[in-house]
């Protein structure tokens, strides 16, 4: 079993709440659910947030530990499939005024989420999915 395993429990008609256990909750539903996530969106805010998380101290060490860091995700679908991203954009933003070597950050920040952030290599790397189903 995962060492970080997230329960999902139903609690309405298309509305779950997903929870951790350290305490922390998400709601979750269908598109349009009100206050909820779509599973979609939770996949892009993972990936969006893997790659801050990833970055934040790269950042912070040039633009102080008050420096506003924002990422950003959305998604492509496939043509031929709604139920599949062709594509995750990610994009990270703070305000770089008075940095100095600015492409050395940046060529650091990429090679930190490529290597470190475990979401996004996750799905880059197409990792399998072992589903277990009541009997």
């Amino acid at each position: 079993m995962s060492s970080t395993p997230v329960e999902v429990t139903r609690t309405g008609e298309h509305t779950f709440t997903a929870t951790n256990s350290r305490g922390a909750e998400v709601a979750v539903g269908r598109d349009g659910a009100p206050g909820a996530f779509t599973p979609g969106e939770l996949l892009l805010a993972a990936v969006a947030a893997c790659s801050a998380v990833t970055s934040e101290n790269l950042f912070v060490r040039r633009i102080g530990e008050d420096g506003e860091l924002v990422a950003r995700a959305d998604r492509t679908k496939t043509p031929e499939d709604e139920h599949k991203f062709a594509e995750i954009q990610v994009s990270l933003e703070a305000d770089l005024e008075g940095v100095e070597d600015r492409d050395k950050l940046m060529n650091a920040v990429q090679r930190a989420i490529e290597k470190y952030c475990t979401v996004s290599r996750s799905v880059e790397e197409s990792t399998p999915i072992d589903l277990t189903l009541p009997r």
